[in-house]
């Protein structure tokens, strides 16, 4: 009878494991109808790239991923090469370049030759990140900075000197870049930072870099993005300039030294270092005493942008993951989906899951629209703060569902070799701190409410999307969202009228509200779309659970619709 039992067990995680999707597009009704809305009639035309990317993700890129994250598989330093020549070398496992290979085919970053093309580019990177950072994630998110930091303040030879291999989509051909701004005595501080950039005596218009790096992600990058303050230039942001480090020079390491790979607790298959610049040859990107507004409105704009797709890519896997055991997994004579906790589980991550990913393709759009021309000054103002709270938001609360879907599996959810679940989880929490800690988000939220009023044109965006929530279905959420925006403003107007401290100690509950605020907008408009369209979703279910466990909570017992709608929504994928 044991044996039985053993084997009907055995069976179970076999059919689990056949289950998995082979195409995380064809398995995502959401994000399907996500894209229809925002792309329009452009989803058909960019249908058969997405369906590429979604089913490299789910297969191949999935086993390189797992090979190329194995302990024994990780980058290693090799510094000089048998003749004692420096290298500065990144030694690799095939299976990255393999996965490499596979990223850039997608055409994740060769869609961004043309401006407006920010949510194709997101959507494949979201199908991308399934797999985690899976090394090149960040890569790919800095390649992206790179790319848009020339578009808009490169020089026209620079332009021509170096987006042409950015875009290439063969991985062997390609340029791909790295952003060094954090030194160890600075860290979020930036205006501490020391590197200094000296003239070059021998090329007119070049500088040489000496000073330490103290985290340098993507060490193996072609072009590295630097910050470093110009002889006599003035202390603080305002004296740093931007500058391009090409990684070789007429065949030879451009006098940079590696001191060693960080031992990270996630992203482990992407190298990142400790580099020393010894004078090396640099040409600053942009106005030079701009430097510090272009690394943050565009460099780490675009990389706290890819943060939050990488954190909807993870979220997403990790439902997957869950549902698809607690589906097959039996306990008492019954799938543990069955149970209400567990079912009470899957549902919270999958509303949490829908949140994000409306506010980011919301945002991808926002964007886009943008840099089409079709907005306003406002909006780009109201983009800024967009962009900064829900980088905040979507990396707490992938932490918080990875971490749901390993209790689901319970024991078997902490085994590498088991699920892919506790790899996500530690590049979860890395998503936490990379491009701006929480802290340092709240107080840049902070800053740019209290020093350039952005609060105002992000107040009147989302009044703007309370006005496109219009079918008679939603009048009541539509109310209470005006409720929800009303109370927010008072307390923002509250907190500027206050004191440092006073303000220091609550801006953070304040972005907390400003977060479920704009999600809930967020999803009220897509399914707003949806009705419109006539399409049956459960669109409904999940705003319903998410004003119960976010907005009103109250008492869970004195809800007796709670246990009906925790059923709805764990039913459906």
């Amino acid at each position: 009878m044991s044996e039985n039992r053993t084997q009907q067990a055995r069976t179970s995680l076999a059919a689990w494991q056949a289950h998995k999707p082979t195409d995380y597009l064809q398995a995502d009704t959401n994000i399907q109808r996500v894209l229809q809305m925002h792309m329009g009639e452009d989803y058909s035309r960019h249908r058969g790239m997405l369906d590429k990317a979604a089913s490299l993700s789910a297969t191949r890129m999935d086993g390189l991923a797992i090979t190329s994250n194995r302990d024994e598989n990780l980058p290693l330093l090799s510094r000089f090469n048998g003749i004692g020549e420096r290298t500065e070398e990144v030694v690799f496992h095939p299976s990255y370049h393999e996965l490499g290979a596979c990223v850039w085919d997608t055409g994740v970053l060769a869609v961004l030759e043309q401006p407006g093309h920010e949510l194709l580019s997101g959507a494949l990177s979201y199908f991308i990140a399934h797999n985690g950072e899976a090394g090149h994630a960040c890569p790919v998110a800095c390649t992206a900075g790179l790319i848009k930091l020339l578009q808009q303040v490169g020089s026209n030879e620079q332009k021509k000197k170096y987006l042409p291999q950015l875009f290439d989509t063969d991985y062997t051909k390609r340029l791909h870049g790295a952003q060094f701004v954090t030194e160890v005595q600075g860290g979020s501080d930036v205006g501490a930072n020391s590197c200094i950039a000296v003239a070059d005596k021998k090329h007119k218009g070049l500088y040489r870099i000496s000073g330490e790096k103290w985290f340098c992600s993507v060490i193996d990058a072609g072009l590295f993005v630097l910050a470093a303050r110009p002889e006599r230039a003035p202390p603080g942001t305002q004296g740093l300039a931007l500058f391009l480090i090409p990684r070789m020079v007429d065949g030879k390491v451009n006098d940079f030294s590696i001191r060693r790979l960080k031992y990270k607790l996630g992203t482990r298959s992407m190298a990142s270092a400790e580099v020393d610049f010894n004078g090396a040859l640099a040409e600053p990107v942009g106005p030079m005493d701009q430097g510090f507004k272009n690394l943050m409105g565009i460099v780490l704009d675009t990389s706290r942008l890819q943060n939050a797709v990488a954190a909807c890519g993870l979220m997403r896997r990790a439902c997957i993951e869950a549902q698809g055991y607690a589906e097959h997994r039996a306990a008492f004579g019954k799938p543990i989906i069955e149970y209400p906790t567990v079912a009470q589980i899957f549902a919270r991550m999958k509303v949490i899951t829908s949140a994000a990913v409306a506010t980011t393709f919301r945002l991808l759009a926002m964007s886009d629209r943008i840099a089409a021309g079709k907005a306003s000054a406002d909006m780009t103002g109201a983009r800024r703060t967009h962009v900064n709270i829900n980088k905040y938001w979507t990396s707490i609360q992938c932490t918080r569902v990875v971490r749901d879907a390993i209790e689901v599996l319970g024991g078997n959810g902490t085994i590498e070799e088991f699920s892919v679940l506790p790899r996500l989880y530690r590049d979860a929490i890395v998503l936490e701190s990379w491009e701006g800690t929480h802290n340092t988000l709240c107080a840049q939220i902070l800053r740019d409410f209290a020093t350039r009023k952005l609060h105002r044109p992000w107040l009147a965006e989302l009044s703007d999307v309370l006005a496109l929530i219009k079918h008679p279905s939603l009048a009541t959420h539509g109310s209470r969202g005006k409720q929800l925006l009303d109370d927010l403003t008072t307390r923002i107007e509250k907190l500027l009228a206050s004191d440092a401290d006073y303000a220091g100690l609550h801006i953070r509950g304040v972005v907390d509200r400003m977060c479920l605020l704009n999600s809930y907008l967020s999803l009220l408009l897509e399914l707003d779309w949806e009705l419109g369209q006539n399409i049956e979703s459960d669109k409904g279910l999940i705003i319903d659970l998410y004003t119960c466990l976010f907005l009103d909570p109250g008492d869970p017992m004195d809800n007796p619709g709670l246990y009906v709608l925790i059923q709805g929504i764990s039913a459906t994928s």
